[in-house]
């Protein structure tokens, strides 16, 4: 597995695949966290939180969200996570972004965090969302797996 980047924005599929032994990117997903290092530097948003928040509720049930929840308060107690704020800024770079990819089914969570990715110059984005490569960010740990 290649070495992990030193800026690395984490989405609500990465996030689902880690915390759910059901979701067939598990193993793939245990695996590259599992290769990162602790001088990286792991961003999301919050609308990426409250998204995957939401799936854990309705899919796995209002202990499941809040067990997530508390794993992302100690990610960012500990500093391993920052969790950006979007403000203004970001939400007129984020309309721009689905402007200009009107042809493609992206959704506002996804464009704003390509908004967030360009202002902070992060280039990697773990996930196993296949719109990220339409939003042209370098995919990892790889190959979109359906």
């Amino acid at each position: 597995m290649p070495t992990p980047p030193c800026r690395l924005f984490i989405d609500t599929a990465a996030f689902v695949a880690l915390f759910s032994k059901k979701d067939r990117n598990h193993s793939t997903a245990h695996d590259y966290y599992a290769s990162l290092r602790k001088k990286d530097q792991l961003f999301t948003t919050l609308l990426v939180v409250s998204e995957t928040y939401t799936w854990f509720r309705y899919h796995a049930g209002f202990r499941a969200g809040g067990d997530f929840l508390d794993v992302i308060d100690r990610a960012v107690a500990t500093g391993w996570l920052n969790v950006v704020y979007p403000d203004a800024a970001a939400d007129a770079k984020t309309r721009q972004i689905l402007r200009k990819h009107a042809d493609q089914d992206i959704s506002y969570v996804d464009a704003a965090s390509a908004a967030v990715m360009e202002e902070r110059k992060i280039k990697d984005v773990f996930t196993f969302d296949r719109h990220f490569y339409v939003l042209n960010k370098r995919v990892r740990p790889g190959a979109y797996n359906p």
